[in-house]
């Protein structure tokens, strides 16, 4: 029988292999401390101060927005915003709790109130729809499973059909999530969510705003709660502000959040937060850059709740962004919006423009777009103004002057004018006779009338013929008869006219068919109709009907509103083809020049003075001759030239399901736009404009009263010195 261990040789044993243990545990610690004191050390103090330091991105004031006197017309005031900062959520991962992130989101939600203010709420979704856009929005709040309700809205797009030799456009219509209802929780919290997640593709750090237009006193409760929701920050920001709202809508445009769609973009453009306010339309986008200025970086030291205790270190100051001037008087803005929106109130008009711009120089005085909106509401709460928007089957966000397409009408005429003097089909002198209506003759019946087709002038509606005329007189009387023989020719007379290469060769001189190059985003153009044009579109060839329908302004041709006065104003000023300007001049911060307006020119039209001056005459006859067309827009003491114009259109209505034709009027002719471009004073033009009514019916009758009322605005009240004169 073995012996047993005695109960001293047993104590002995364990107190050998505790002492062991202690002393394998201390060497392990040494090693820790060692490994993380020495082999790591520097890893370790970068990390804590980073989590003692932040490094903010200062965004400078924004750039003041003045009118040719100095008058403000956008300026900032101070406000506040609520922001998540993704790195401060917890993240879901397999170690947590898969919905803790979104439980955080919630509480955040209840420190705003978003569940019991309805206000709250609404402007809550409104940030997120600016931010996601539509189709991020309704996916977020539906993955939420919560049922939306829609709204359909214009989309802005058109589908062009070819009906009856006429260009028709039908608009499309989209759904739009209606936003005019608070969400519950559940779908503000997936709203917050996914903006987060857009927003920590740009940098984790970076603040997400979740809630604008915050006041001093609430800011500062929910600043209060950062101690248990390290998260949120409560940022001072400026918000834009439109002294006259409606007024400079179209021309100051407006500002927003960064589209999620075009995140990568301004990503490429150095933009490091992407939650950033931005220009989104007018002169707020297209000089977005400037007027930003320069970011600048700070470091702050911060507690361990994330809160900014004091900067201990500036990387680079702020510089804050320059100040515009523009060439536009708010006054002559004022006086052409009261004399275009009383006119169109008469009529019941649906869109109008008008445009005023110095001939000698391209500044543009003045630019109208009606229907208007107030981009004040992109800065506030913008629930039911937005959706009516929306709604507004009028697109009022959309400026017409630049975005609009339409049949320019006679105010095209001088084009042709100038064309057939110069390329020898006539000369000053040629007289053409209107003694009715022309026939182009069918080519497979050419002795029947019956089967020939038939082209009028205005003045065949009441019986009337203006006889003998020189290209004077056709333009002083506008005749169609005239411009007929010389945009297509005139067969049985074995009468060349310049057919649809030289006529769109130089309405190209005149600017028509391009971009003006005006300083405003938001600028369409077309393709100027030719033969080859007509053959790739609608597989069709061009007809001799087709060039008289383009020399008087219509069927297939189309052009902006400011592209038709950019020409008259090139006969203004004896042919020189100015880039329209808005703005005038630029200012740093200390009030240094960083920008004087200079005149652009696009080009030179390859004419004599002579056919210029033979044109300019046409232009006076209009409004000086006993039998002229603007005789209406007469001022005492001053001398105008001008054009009027009468053009028919296509409104597409909808006949049958998927049916579509022309709206007609009670006498079944197509309705008609009305439009005048006029300049002053002949001898030394120094103000030209344009006046467009949609659907205004005769141009003498209803654009050529507006046209009288602004120039005699301007020249009695308003002209002193323009600011690029």
């Amino acid at each position: 029988m073995l012996d047993q261990p005695s109960v001293g040789n047993t104590s002995r044993l364990a107190m050998a292999l505790f002492r062991l243990t202690l002393f394998g545990l201390f060497f392990v610690m040494v090693g820790r401390l060692f490994q993380l004191q020495i082999l790591e050390g520097d890893s370790f103090r970068t990390r804590a101060d980073d989590n003692r330091f932040e490094e903010v991105v200062e965004l400078p004031p924004r750039g003041v927005i003045y009118d040719s006197n100095r008058t403000i017309l956008a300026r900032n005031r101070p406000s506040f915003e609520i922001a998540l900062v993704p790195e401060d959520l917890p993240f879901d991962d397999p170690e947590t709790p898969a919905n803790e992130r979104m439980d955080e989101i919630i509480q955040v939600l209840q420190v705003m109130h978003a569940d019991s203010d309805r206000d709250v709420a609404l402007r809550m979704a409104e940030l997120m729809f600016r931010r996601l856009g539509r189709v991020d929005y309704a996916r977020a709040v539906e993955g939420a499973g919560i049922e939306l309700s829609y709204v359909r809205v214009p989309s802005g797009e058109t589908t062009v059909v070819n009906e009856a030799g006429i260009a028709l456009q039908v608009p499309e219509m989209i759904e739009i999530p209606d936003i005019s209802q608070p969400l519950p929780m559940e779908g503000l919290a997936a709203l917050v969510e996914r903006a987060i997640s857009i927003g920590e593709l740009g940098s984790a750090s970076d603040p997400v705003p979740i809630l604008d237009l915050v006041e001093r006193l609430p800011a500062q409760e929910i600043a209060e709660e950062s101690y248990r929701l390290p998260a949120i920050r409560v940022n001072p920001v400026s918000v834009r502000e439109y002294i006259y709202g409606e007024l400079f809508s179209h021309v100051l445009g407006f500002m927003g959040p960064i589209p999620a769609a075009l995140a990568e973009q301004y990503r490429q453009n150095g933009y490091t937060n992407l939650n950033e306010r931005v220009g989104l339309s007018g002169l707020e986008a297209s000089y977005q850059t400037q007027l930003r200025g320069i970011p600048g970086h700070t470091t702050y030291e911060v507690d361990i709740l994330g809160r900014r205790l004091r900067p201990v270190g500036t990387v680079r100051e702020p510089v804050a962004g320059l100040n515009l001037v523009l060439n536009i008087d708010r006054a002559l803005q004022q006086a052409m919006q009261n004399a275009l929106q009383s006119k169109m109130d008469e009529l019941g008009a649906k869109w109008g423009v008008t445009i005023a711009m110095n001939p000698q120089n391209g500044a543009v005085l003045g630019l109208v777009s009606l229907p208007s909106y107030n981009n004040n509401i992109f800065a506030e709460r913008i629930n039911e103004d937005y959706l009516a928007l929306e709604r507004d089957e009028r697109k009022p966000l959309i400026n017409y002057a630049i975005g609009g397409l339409y049949p320019p009408g006679s105010t095209f005429k001088m084009v042709p004018a100038t064309a057939a003097l110069a390329e020898g089909v006539i000369d000053k002198n040629t007289t053409i006779v209107d003694s009715g209506p022309m026939y182009l003759m069918n080519q497979f019946f050419p002795d029947d009338i019956s089967q020939a087709q038939q082209f009028v002038s205005w003045n065949h509606r009441f019986g009337i013929a203006h006889g003998a005329m020189t290209v004077v007189d056709g333009l002083a009387l506008s005749n169609d008869i005239f411009f007929y023989w010389i945009g297509g020719g005139q067969p049985q007379a074995r009468f060349r006219g310049l057919g649809d290469k030289k006529l769109a060769e130089w309405a190209a001189l005149y600017g028509y068919g391009a971009s003006t190059g005006i300083d405003l985003p938001g600028e369409v153009g077309v393709v100027l109709p030719t033969d080859q044009w007509k053959r790739q579109l609608f597989a069709e060839t061009w007809t001799t009907g087709d060039s008289y329908n383009m020399a008087i302004g219509q069927g297939y041709m189309l052009a902006t509103p400011l592209q038709v006065l950019v020409a008259a104003a090139t006969v203004a000023n004896g042919g020189t083809v100015y880039q329209p300007q808005v703005v005038y001049q630029m200012f740093d911060a200390a009030g240094g020049l960083q920008y004087d307006f200079t005149p652009k020119v696009v080009r030179q039209l390859p004419v004599s003075q002579d056919i210029i001056r033979t044109v300019q005459e046409g232009m006076w006859a209009v409004v000086n001759a006993n039998n002229g067309t603007g005789a209406a827009v007469r001022i005492d003491g001053v001398t105008i030239a001008g054009k009027t114009g009468t053009a028919e259109f296509c409104e597409v209505i909808e006949v049958q399901p998927d049916e579509y034709d022309c709206r007609r009027t009670e006498q079944d002719n197509l309705p008609t736009h009305a439009s005048f471009v006029a300049y002053a004073p002949y001898e030394e033009p120094e103000i030209a404009i344009l006046v467009f009514v949609y659907d205004g019916g005769e141009g003498s009758a209803t654009a050529v009263p507006i046209a009288r009322e602004i120039l005699e605005a301007y020249f009695t009240e308003i002209r002193p010195r323009p600011a690029a004169n």
